[in-house]
Formats: structure tokens, sequence, C-alpha cells
């Protein structure tokens, strides 16, 4: 299941919560890099051997560099007085006493790198306490991302950001690591990445099993970390109070949004809010679309996304871009 699908299944349990029985038997998997799923998948596991091999793939971390044992912590940094909240989907503390902190994003935002730097700020100043020395941990920022951050390097789909300095990293204890999964799935269905065979790659070929729902390649089965991913994964597994609490985050995200626009800087406000809302419209109708296609009738369609008739047959009768 992939974004716009998840979106849909939420949009129609707000409708009818038995909708959920629907999508179970038209989707194999979850949307995997969804907050709610992300979390049970990744942080509920007991001894978190799927969060460990994904962050060390994804790190580049191998050997005695590689994390070995995480413990994870509380997600939210309360903000303190009138300043916001940090929440980060995963938080731990591996064996050697780094910090890892992993970060799913759906959706870019004009914000997003300056939430990033928030972030790992709040749990810097949580590291150094009282009559210690000013001695920071190690700490890794894993983003996997939905979306292309980097468009200015289309062969690349990781990207390691440091603060440089003449040629030189100035501070490396910091290290911030960028996954662009949906870069990675064009670039596989290019051939570019056919003879990549890091275990990056092959950790993204098993997602891209479970966001396009394609068959899985044999390599991927015969790898057991992947074969207990793809179990842990199935749309069958989750339960209905899961997807009623990510329809009220995603309902709660867009208000939060539209205060930020109301509330910002009076410079480029109107313009930020317009492209918002055309963004927001833009997903309504990919959902519409999605829907369509999976045979729900344009009264219904209608319906629950709110559109008018015309416009769901405008979206009826435009080819997808794969159609074109």
């Amino acid at each position: 299941m992939n974004r716009t699908q998840h979106y849909s299944l939420l949009k129609a349990m707000e409708i009818d919560k038995s909708n959920l029985l629907k999508y179970q038997e038209l989707y194999k998997y979850a949307y995997i890099l969804s907050d709610g799923i992300f979390k049970i998948v990744f942080a509920e596991e007991k001894d978190h051997s799927l969060l460990i091999s994904l962050v060390n793939a994804m790190l580049g971390l191998q050997g005695d560099d590689a994390i070995k044992e995480i413990t994870l912590e509380m997600q939210e940094f309360p903000g303190v007085f009138n300043k916001k909240d940090c929440i980060l989907d995963i938080i731990g503390t591996t064996n050697a006493g780094e910090k890892v902190l992993v970060e799913v994003q759906q959706q870019g935002d004009d914000f997003f790198r300056d939430r990033v730097e928030y972030y790992i700020s709040r749990v810097i100043e949580n590291q150094v306490h009282t009559s210690e020395k000013y001695e920071l941990p190690r700490i890794y920022f894993l983003g996997l991302l939905d979306f292309e951050l980097f468009p200015e390097e289309p062969q690349k789909y990781i990207h390691h950001v440091d603060e440089m300095c003449n040629g030189r990293k100035f501070f490396p204890k910091i290290q911030k690591i960028f996954v662009e999964i949906d870069k990675f799935f064009e670039l596989e269905k290019a051939g570019v990445t056919a003879s990549d065979n890091s275990e990056a790659a092959q950790w993204l070929r098993a997602i891209k099993v479970i966001v396009k729902e394609e068959p899985v390649p044999e390599k991927i089965m015969q790898n057991e970390t992947f074969r207990r991913l793809l179990d842990s994964v199935k749309l069958i597994n989750f339960v209905e109070e899961l997807f009623n609490c990510e329809a009220k985050n995603m309902t709660d995200l867009k208000a939060e949004h539209e205060i930020g626009f109301s509330e910002g800087r009076a410079e480029g406000r109107a313009q930020g809010a317009a492209e918002e809302r055309k963004k927001a419209n833009e997903e309504r109708l990919e959902m519409a679309r999605a829907s369509l296609a999976e045979g729900d009738s344009i009264e219904k369609v209608t319906r629950i996304f709110k559109l008018s008739e015309s416009e769901v047959l405008a979206v009826q009768a435009k080819p997808t871009a794969q159609g074109k």
C-alpha cells in the first residue's frame, strides 16, 4: 500500500469503520511509512533487530562500528513555556552510547530542514547535565523520506549531510543521513541501481515490495530479516484503533499547517497558503482517483472527498502518469 492508498483507507474509515475489511481484501501490506505503522513494526519488536538492521544499512555501519543493541526512549521532548514540542518517531541509545534519531516523513514542506535542526538541537540540550563536561555522544539523524529533498542529485538516493569547513567535517559527531525512498524506486525502475547490492539497496527493495504491492524477489525472500519484515507489515495485522488515530493525526496536522500560515510572517504568507491549498487539493484528487480505480462509484467518491460531480468526472477521464 502506498501513501495515496493509505490516505484513501483513512478517509474511507471515517465514513464507515468496516471499510477496513474491504482494504484488507484489496491490499496485502500496510503503508510502512506512516508514523503509526512504522513505530509498531520497528519499535515494538522485543529485541529491535529489524530496527538495528535498518539503521545499520542506511547509515552504512559495519563490523565494530555496527550497532549491536539499542534501547528506545521516550519520543517526546516537551516544549518549555511557549516553545514547540519535539516529537520524533524513534529515539534510541546504542550499546556504544550513541544517540539514534529516526524520522519518517511522508511529504515535504518548506520548513522540513528547519525542523530537523530543531529536533537535533532539542536532543543535544538534554545530553549534558550539571557538573558534567561538554562532551556529546555521537548523534545520528536518519530521515526516511517519501518525497524528493535533493532534486539537484538525481542519481543519488542516500545523502550524508555534514557541516564543512575548509573541506573537512567541522563536527563529525553529528551525522545526518537522508534516504529518498521514492527516488530509489525510480532509479530501480530505470535500471540505474541494478548493480547496487548494498544493504541499504536490499532494504529499499524489500520496502518497494510493500509499498508497490509487488511479488517478492527471490533474494529478498531468502533473507530471514526481510521475511520477518514482510510478515510484520501485513495489513491484516493492524487493528481499527490504529487507523482511527492516524486519521486524527492527519486532521490535526492539516489544522496545524493552517494555523501556522495564519500566524506566520506577513511576507509570502498568502502565496504559501495558496500553495498549501493547491497541494492539499491535488492530494484529494489523487485519493479520489485511487478510489475510482478500486471500483467506488462516482456518487461515493464525491461524498467521501467533498468534490463536485464534474471534478470527479474530470479525474476519471484524465489518464494517470503511467497511462499517458
